[in-house]
């Protein structure tokens, strides 16, 4: 924050000094579902050809960034380290940024899934509920109760729980679901948890715990009115 401060919040010298400069998935992908989302405005309101292109051309282009920062080995997209140059070889929930941009292929998804599933996710035994932790229990970095190490958000969980809807997999979806809802009924609307006691951790009274809580809660609602159409 001091170096920030001491570049005057001026992007362009952010950007030349600071040690710290890496290329974030997680976030690229979130602005490509938001970009594909306007897109369906777009064509709502009826803008123009030209307008719809341009946004279509800024998804297609994130998707094109994110497929270069895929593992193949770990089955996960990884942020880049600019300065080192160099991918940052950590597991964790950010990994997950293809499916949030969406339109994959069968391969990848499934690479994907297996990847959530497996042991180094959600798939972990000593887990208290099947949700995967903001880090990999198997990977060196992990301590299951500093902030984004390892603990277990529910604010990602909604993330995962809407790319899944969105990829075709409603099933695997209830159940992130349903665990993310019986962990919130044990623990209250904390900011994040330990993953392995389900100790409420952060925040005990957090809005955006909240706000997905009740998108959640909704679903029932939407899938009732759906069943009587």
């Amino acid at each position: 924050m001091k170096l920030i401060k001491r570049a005057g919040c001026d992007e362009r010298a952010i950007y030349r000094s600071h040690p710290f400069l890496v290329k974030d998935v997680l976030f690229s992908a979130i602005l490509v579902a938001a970009n594909d989302a306007l897109l369906e405005i777009a064509k709502v309101v009826e803008a123009p050809d030209e307008e719809r292109e341009l946004v279509d051309g800024w998804a297609s282009r994130g998707r094109k960034g994110l497929e270069m920062c895929w593992d193949d080995g770990l089955n996960l997209c990884l942020d880049y380290d600019l300065r080192a140059d160099r991918s940052l070889r950590v597991r964790t929930v950010a990994g997950f940024a293809p499916l949030i941009a969406g339109r994959l292929s069968p391969a990848r998804l499934a690479a994907l899934l297996g990847e959530l599933d497996s042991t180094a996710f959600a798939g972990h035994s000593e887990l208290r509920w099947p949700v995967p932790p903001s880090t990999s229990p198997e990977g060196l970095g992990f301590h299951p109760r500093s902030y984004w190490r390892g603990p277990v958000w529910p604010t990602a969980n909604w993330l995962l729980w809407w790319s899944l809807i969105r990829a075709g997999e409603p099933e695997r979806a209830a159940r992130k679901r349903r665990s993310s809802l019986d962990q919130i009924a044990e623990g209250g609307f904390a900011e994040y948890f330990e993953p392995f006691s389900g100790e409420p951790l952060g925040s005990e009274e957090q809005s955006w715990t909240a706000a997905v809580v009740l998108d959640w809660l909704a679903e029932d609602i939407r899938s009732a009115e759906n069943e009587a159409v």
